[in-house]
């Protein structure tokens, strides 16, 4: 019996297709903008990783060694592979760098988990300086989402400085404990640590309040008012604000408590949601501290969308295939002559070279196409209500195309 490893997947039919048709928008909409195809090798330095990784996400490693005896580990962060590309291959006056992927990552499942690979897709911005560029990034990321019919799609926006200047005078056990604690939503263990550890007051003031600062601009009045500053939310208010002006303000949502399971992050983050109340398919942020690590100057920004989800909620899954179109045992010369000017008027589909003319029409059903054309007869054929048209009087209007 074939079959692949457990927590492997092979993914086919209808989630493929979808799949491909976000990547090709993705692509096509980046692109422009000076984003290039980047595809990292599947393995990565195990020592390369393990200094930039939390210890709970080290665990999910899955460590083997190279034939030359390397320790290695499957690729579990496309972040830390685009920052490593981008250290060894350019030089400073190269930058900045826009990169942007659709690629497979290896984990350890977690215990609600038994996948240990998944697709993402996402893109990175890397060495720049100014203003802006998180903006465009942002910018892109609801211009593609928009693009695949997810306009309903919400980011959920924070800044990590916030909490970290909070936890700045607060023991370095404690503040991991509280921080994992937001992370994870346990609001119930967060607010018993509170009351349990010795925190310093002012400390103590701003983390009370912190799990409740969520919401539109109001929120990040408050937060200027527990810290008595307004330069920690400069860079988060800016961000508000611009897209706002862009049209955005009704799809974003302030959370100073946000949190990234990843610890490089140094600003603003966020989490991208497929509607107000649908799952978590993504997320990114800011993550200048990492370049620093690499011994690279300049700003950073980046995002990653789980693909196969994403793929099964835009529109393009439920696009049916246009129509079959059987050969009618024409040359073959002939018939993909015929098929391609079909096909170039935006309709999909594929060619039947089946012999029989009722086995291509029963076959045409049964795979869920709506037409079946016949090239000898040059007549359409509506699969559901069985009537026929002439070819040359068969409006593309009329046709549910997938493009």
């Amino acid at each position: 019996m074939n079959r692949l490893p457990r927590g492997c997947i092979n993914v086919g039919g209808p989630v493929a297709i979808s799949m491909d048709r976000c990547r090709k928008v993705f692509m096509d909409l980046f692109a422009p903008f000076g984003y290039e195809p980047f595809w990292p090798s599947v393995l990565q330095l195990l020592e390369s990783a393990w200094s930039h990784l939390p210890l709970p996400f080290r665990r999910r490693l899955i460590a083997l060694n190279t034939p030359y005896g390397e320790p290695c580990c499957l690729k579990a962060d496309l972040t830390l592979a685009a920052v490593a590309y981008f250290a060894s291959h350019y030089a400073p006056g190269q930058q900045p760098l826009r990169l942007c992927y659709a690629d497979r990552i290896f984990k350890k499942p977690e215990r609600h988990e038994n996948r240990i690979e998944s697709f993402q897709i996402g893109a990175e911005l890397l060495g720049w300086e100014g203003e802006g560029a998180d903006i465009e990034i942002l910018w892109l990321l609801l211009q593609w989402l928009d693009g695949i019919g997810l306009d309903q799609s919400v980011l959920v926006i924070g800044d990590v400085t916030f909490l970290q200047y909070a936890l700045t005078n607060v023991k370095a056990t404690v503040a991991e404990r509280l921080s994992t604690y937001l992370q994870e939503g346990n609001l119930v263990a967060y607010e018993k640590a509170l009351s349990t550890y010795d925190i310093p007051e002012y400390s103590y003031n701003i983390l009370k309040h912190l799990p409740h600062l969520k919401g539109g601009e109001g929120i990040l009045n408050r937060g200027d008012s527990l810290i008595g500053s307004s330069q920690h939310l400069a860079p988060l208010r800016k961000i508000f604000h611009t897209l706002d002006d862009l049209g955005y303000a009704e799809r974003i949502t302030l959370d100073l408590s946000l949190i990234r399971e990843l610890h490089y992050y140094s600003g603003p983050v966020f989490h991208i949601y497929a509607c107000p109340s649908g799952p978590l398919i993504g997320g990114g942020g800011r993550y200048d501290g990492l370049l620093a690590e690499y011994g690279l100057g300049g700003q950073a920004i980046g995002f990653a969308v789980d693909l196969e989800e994403i793929a099964t909620l835009s529109h393009h899954f439920s696009t049916p295939r246009s129509a079959m179109i059987w050969s009618a045992l024409l040359p073959p010369e002939s018939a993909l002559k015929r098929a391609s000017a079909i096909f170039k008027r935006g309709i999909r589909g594929e060619i039947s070279w089946n012999n029989n003319e009722k086995q291509s029409y029963d076959s045409a059903k049964e795979r869920g196409y709506e037409w079946w054309i016949n090239l000898a007869t040059e007549e359409v054929t509506n699969l559901k209500t069985h009537k026929k048209t002439p070819l040359t009087l068969w409006k593309r209007g009329e046709i549910p195309c997938s493009q």
